[in-house]
């Protein structure tokens, strides 16, 4: 019995040891029982504590229910402020959201209650739940100082002069992966519970209890409009998908692009703890009016560049509510972008500014498996820089890894490949701490990029490719300073274990420009974020592209190909910049812009629409 206790435990060191080491992929770095730590030479600078006032499952409320309705703790002993709540009428309209009532409850030391026999009876009951015994409630806490903190959701249950919190949906359900035959339904739920989807006759089940549930539904015909019906105890959720047409149908639709949704200014929705759900809701709405069968949305969701994931989770959280009464019926495609970062943070009080790297463990931990934790992306892109030539330790993995992050989609006759440019990000101090640079795109990814290109050039029924990634090649206002430019500087590169990459940045984008534009013919155009902005950029040959004196090999362009930028999706706007390439510019509007793709066989076009004021901003034809 002894042996055994001793390898027990020899075992959890091991593992406890494995989970605490630091990354072959940086440098000047160690941990000790003070935690991690950056090492100069004046000596060690501690990483930030994280300093988590609430856990994000909190803010659903633990709710416990009473005679009079729902009492709610949310952990969180320093929160004072006003709980807005309202009944969700899932039986009057097809994105049903909260309607508040006209009083709230005061939230004092990260409690409150919902009075709903009170309040929320008699000729307020506008879903019944005093004859069904079953309602919904959405609640939105407000700080005291009027910060827009969270918008959740409570089930509960009226029996015998009581009241019940019940397994609540609180996110979801949301439409992925859509294909002729099939689709997948991911949504998150307050407890651990069984659930199953009814589409077409057919039950579709949930392969355990869990609070995060993704379910496959197959079976499906191509081009076919179908009710799903999700039920979650007593619960049941009912909304529409279409299937994709056949690949090389050739028919007429429409995609929707943009990005770049942090918080802005103005207060309100526009600064939803993370995130502008003013305007992202404004743009999802717009999106499905315009019966764009997906959104594809590349990057800065959320403020990010955060060192905790409870604060992380819930900017995500309420990136996905703004958007989740659109998101019931068609796909949004989400990349990553440089503030999905979740890094540890090194404040150098001498100097006055702080480090940044990529958190580890990179497997759980990182920004990278963060991103995976919130959405469900397909996975066929390429696994990780584990094996390139800078792999310093090839018996192990020392990178993050790449899945849901990097992948392609179709829908008809178009393509879709989706690029991360922030890949084990170091948003500061990359010479000294080593990791990959804000724009650059690494040895696996590249040659990833190359094969999926031509295996999407091969395929008869593919006639439009799209990249989409979050840095523009030709920065124009706001990121003139990186991107892939760095203000001409082709010094800026990746440096793992310490060594830089044999490449700078200005290499490293003309080597995409030579296998999206030369080697590949069904490419149309880049959609990028990253600059807070609408402009429309053709390239060409004769467009300038290099900074003065620039000693490198100049890439001979074989044809036009178009940059349409798209980061107006409610982030601070950035005016543009001197470039060697701004004369070449189409257009430029720091207005909110929404892009639609208007794809008709051969022919495709473009609309930029504002989604709060609809004003026209831009149309042209990408291909006639």
């Amino acid at each position: 019995m002894r042996k055994i206790g001793l390898c027990v435990l020899l075992l959890f060191t091991i593992q406890l040891l494995e989970a605490q080491e630091i990354p072959s992929v940086y440098k000047n770095l160690g941990k000790d029982k003070n935690g991690v730590y950056m090492q100069l030479p004046r000596g060690k600078i501690y990483a930030n504590p994280v300093n988590d006032l609430f856990h994000f499952q909190d803010l659903n409320g633990n709710p416990v229910g009473t005679s009079q309705g729902i009492n709610l703790d949310f952990k969180f002993p320093k929160l004072q402020g006003t709980l807005y709540y309202g009944f969700i009428n899932y039986a009057d309209g097809s994105y049903p959201q909260p309607v508040y009532f006209r009083e709230a409850s005061p939230i004092i030391n990260g409690k409150s209650t919902i009075p709903i026999a009170k309040n929320l009876s008699g000729k307020y009951d506008m879903i019944h739940w005093e004859t069904t015994g079953l309602g919904v409630l959405g609640y939105r806490i407000v700080t005291e100082k009027g910060y827009l903190l969270y918008d959740g959701k409570l089930a509960f249950s009226h029996r015998k002069e009581k009241f019940t919190a019940e397994p609540t949906l609180v996110e979801g359900p949301f439409v992925n992966k859509l294909s002729p035959s099939s689709v997948v339904i991911s949504f998150t739920t307050t407890q651990r519970v069984t659930s199953n989807i009814l589409v077409n006759d057919k039950t579709y089940k949930g392969k355990k209890a869990a609070l995060k549930q993704e379910i496959l539904i197959d079976g499906l015909q191509a081009k076919k409009q179908y009710n799903y019906t999700l039920q979650i105890g007593k619960f049941k959720f009912t909304y529409t998908f279409e299937t994709a047409p056949l690949p090389g149908s050739r028919e007429k639709f429409t995609f929707a692009y943009s990005s770049d949704s942090r918080s802005g200014m103005g207060a309100g929705e526009r600064d939803m703890y993370g995130t502008n759900a003013y305007i992202v809701k404004r743009i999802a709405a717009l999106a499905k009016s315009e019966n764009a069968k997906f959104v594809q949305f590349t990057g800065d969701l959320i403020d990010g560049y955060d060192n905790s994931k409870e604060r992380m989770n819930l900017q995500y959280s309420n990136w996905k509510h703004a958007v989740e009464p659109y998101w019931h019926h068609i796909p949004f495609m989400i990349g990553f972008g440089n503030h999905e970062a979740h890094s540890y943070i090194f404040d150098d009080t001498i100097r006055g500014f702080s480090f940044l790297i990529d958190h580890f463990p990179f497997k759980d931990a990182s920004g990278e498996s963060l991103f995976q934790d919130n959405f469900a992306l397909p996975e066929n892109g390429p696994h990780s820089e584990d094996g390139s030539s800078y792999d310093p330790n090839p018996k192990k993995q020392d990178f993050p890894s790449y899945k849901e992050s990097v992948y392609w989609y179709a829908y008809d006759n178009v393509a879709i490949v989706v690029l991360n440019s922030d890949y084990n990000y170091t948003p500061i101090g990359v010479k000294h701490l080593g990791g990959n640079i804000h724009g650059f795109i690494m040895d696996n990814q590249m040659k990833w990029l190359e094969k999926t290109l031509q295996d999407l050039d091969n395929n008869e029924n593919i006639d439009h490719i799209f990249i989409s990634i979050h840095t523009p090649f030709f920065p124009n206002g706001g990121h003139v300073k990186d991107d892939m430019w760095y203000k001409g500087n082709n010094a800026w590169r990746p440096v793992i274990n310490g060594q830089p990459h044999e490449l700078g940045i200005i290499q490293r984008r003309d080597e995409l420009l030579d296998i999206i534009i030369n080697k590949t013919k069904k490419t149309v155009a880049l959609l990028t974020g990253d600059e807070h902005n609408y402009n429309m950029l053709p390239i060409t040959d004769e467009m300038s592209r290099y900074p003065d004196n620039y000693k490198g090999t100049k890439l001979k362009l074989n044809r036009i190909f178009y940059q349409i930028n798209n980061g107006a999706a409610g982030a601070p706007y950035y005016a543009q910049e001197v470039t060697p390439w701004m004369n070449h510019l189409q257009k430029f509007s720091t207005q909110n812009a929404l892009v639609l793709i208007d794809v008709d066989g051969s022919k495709v076009f473009v609309r930029v629409l504002n989604p709060d004021t609809l004003e026209l901003i831009e149309a042209y034809p990408l291909r006639e």
